[in-house]
């Protein structure tokens, strides 16, 4: 975790035209930086003074390829060609090369689940398959055995975050986090590790609910706490999300079937592009009450409910309470049948 004072060096030895951009981008405490060095005779360098560990991005002004790094304030070196630059070697960035050897298992452990798929003919989305069981039971041994003979690296937190925050598993996410080291724990991802399982414990049947203030579809105020009285359901999706948007006929049809019930229909978009949402609503059908937050998955409402992935749905009760998560299909409806509700 410890910093050299003197910050980072990244000189570059890429093989590209003068006047090349290489770009340096991170994001920190929700405040993104950015710098630049152009490239003379193959060469450049980049320096900068990072807060603590973390991920960088490497862009450049020809092609669209990154190059992502772990970079603490060290010296690097980055050589390789602004044609293959995804693949240029880095050397020098301790945490960078612990979090890449994870990452090369962790990838080698999901191409052979994909041959596996093929060869059983499984399908992709059956998640009671015991193909689909033993791919995440290696993942779980690996990050579980990293975090363990890594505790007091940054590349630990990043690994749990890889494995298990975007899989939205706050159980798995929390037994690793016990075993960083109290030095580790101080670090950024490991912050957001403890937030995520923090949020995810409060999102649990017979938590009180996060209140919910945003615009709706026609720019008028919702708040969240207005709808006590009633029974919520919160429905969490994305113009992008096709599971979530599988799902709206079936909302569509509940939303009707239940009309004139003390049961209100809440939708909220984690889109950050207006225009997507909007079109998303109109091209669906939805009728009932729709929100966004352009902050998206980046937001407070995300943050409130942790939301890592979608779709993502809770049902509240008069009171404002939890009383069911992360129903869809037969589930939701039988659900929402078996509610004592109320014709207003």
């Amino acid at each position: 975790m410890s910093n050299k004072a003197g910050g980072f060096i990244i000189n570059g030895n890429i093989q590209a035209p003068d006047g090349t951009i290489i770009k340096i981008a991170y994001e920190y405490m929700g405040t993104k930086t950015i710098d630049s060095a152009a490239i003379n005779n193959n060469k450049m360098m980049l320096k900068g003074n990072l807060p603590e560990t973390v991920v960088c991005t490497l862009s450049n002004s020809i092609n669209q390829q990154q190059k992502i790094i772990v970079l603490q304030n060290e010296n690097v070196k980055v050589t390789g060609s602004i044609s293959k630059f995804y693949y240029a070697e880095v050397k020098g960035a301790a945490e960078n090369e612990l979090f890449s050897a994870f990452k090369e298992k962790n990838i080698n452990i999901n191409a052979d689940y994909r041959r596996q798929l093929e060869k059983s003919n499984v399908d992709f989305h059956d998640r009671n398959s015991n193909v689909y069981l033993e791919f995440h039971r290696r993942v779980d041994s690996l990050t579980l055995s990293f975090v363990k003979a890594n505790p007091n690296t940054v590349a630990s937190s990043l690994a749990i975050i890889n494995s298990h925050l975007n899989s939205t598993d706050f159980a798995k996410a929390e037994k690793c986090y016990g075993f960083l080291t109290q030095n580790a724990k101080k670090g950024y991802y490991a912050k957001r590790i403890k937030s995520f399982v923090d949020a995810s414990k409060a999102v649990e049947v017979g938590k009180q609910a996060s209140n919910v203030v945003l615009k709706d579809i026609a720019g008028n105020k919702f708040d969240l706490s207005q709808y006590r009285g009633k029974y919520v359901l919160l429905d969490f999706w994305a113009s992008w999300c096709v599971p979530c948007r599988e799902e709206h006929p079936l909302l569509r049809k509940l939303n009707a079937e239940l009309k004139g019930k003390n049961l209100v229909f809440v939708s909220i978009s984690m889109d950050s592009d207006q225009k997507s949402w909007r079109k998303a609503v109109a091209d669906d059908g939805l009728t009932w009450i729709q929100l966004n937050d352009p902050l998206a998955l980046k937001g407070s409402v995300a943050e409130a409910y942790a939301l890592k992935a979608l779709p993502f749905n809770c049902i509240l009760d008069p009171q404002g309470k939890i009383i069911g998560t992360k129903l869809r299909g037969e589930a939701l409806t039988s659900f929402l049948e078996n509610l004592y509700l109320k014709t207003e």
